[in-house]
């Protein structure tokens, strides 16, 4: 199918990447964390969570394994639901509403959070219908040329579209594994959500594909709020603005990236960007 185009070094924090605007107190959280706690099967995994995401922005979530971050990254779209025994109180809210309010649709939850996970999953369907598939299944458009459209301003935002345009009816697995992730970006934000939540989605990608990634987490960041998780500090510092450092299922403190890596206020922080720990 085709479409015609209608239209380990020192660790060092990205300044020109960070957005002031966001800091303003004034401005309210996009999410707001408070009091959340997380256990399964009985077993505390993360404990009185309080955390603010401010919007269009990146939030990184850094620590060491287990610590707790991928399990609070779930609670945001209740992708824990999933999980048998596992349990979640406090409160987290989007927008100042409650995403584990009773009257939440989590699949709309789910629409205006996207994920995209560590390891790319496209569907075994075309690279056309892996971006297709969220608008028809949500009613944003079914077939012609709204769909059409949706497909090529995705693909052109997460910067593939001049990559495959030419061949959108070929097999989405026969993508390189930077290709597919992209691809995964592009079909989570052709529904349009507020939020995308990214999962180490760089861990399995070589440095070429993974400063494709990170280039264009800084693109999108106009346009979207994104939480990323990453076992990488370096990646933290590059494209975060505000980073959060997660041991032992409990956050040890959040605040600009540029501080958490230069000068931590918590001893538990250096010693962990120092690489004393971890």
């Amino acid at each position: 199918m085709m479409l015609e185009r209608t239209h380990v070094q020192p660790l060092t924090v990205n300044s020109s990447r960070d957005e002031p605007s966001t800091d303003d107190a004034s401005v309210a959280p996009k999410i707001r964390a408070s009091g959340v706690n997380v256990s399964y099967s009985g077993r505390l995994a993360i404990n009185n969570v309080n955390l603010d995401i401010k919007a269009k922005s990146v939030t990184a979530l850094i620590g060491p394994s287990g610590c707790g971050k991928t399990t609070f990254l779930r609670c945001i779209n209740r992708m824990n639901d999933l999980i048998e025994g596992c349990e979640v109180t406090g409160n987290i809210t989007l927008d100042n509403e409650d995403v584990y309010g009773s009257d939440v649709d989590v699949v709309v939850l789910r629409r205006r959070i996207g994920m995209v996970f560590q390891k790319h999953n496209p569907f075994p369907k075309s690279i056309y219908e892996n971006v297709a598939y969220g608008p028809r299944i949500h009613g944003q458009a079914t077939k012609g040329d709204d769909l059409n459209q949706i497909v090529e301003r995705s693909l052109v935002r997460a910067g593939l579209w001049d990559e495959v345009k030419d061949r959108l009816d070929a097999p989405a697995t026969g993508l390189s594994g930077g290709q597919q992730q992209r691809l995964c970006i592009a079909r989570a934000i052709a529904v349009e959500p507020d939020v995308i939540l990214m999962d180490e989605p760089c861990s399995a990608l070589d440095p070429i594909a993974t400063a494709r990634i990170e280039e264009l987490i800084d693109d999108l960041k106009t346009k979207y709020t994104i939480v990323i998780v990453t076992h990488s500090m370096q990646q933290a510092a590059r494209v975060s603005q505000r980073t959060a450092f997660f041991h032992l299922g409990e956050l040890v403190e959040e605040n600009e990236a540029k501080i958490i890596f230069t000068n931590p206020s918590d001893e538990r922080t250096r010693a962990y960007v120092t690489g004393s720990i971890g």
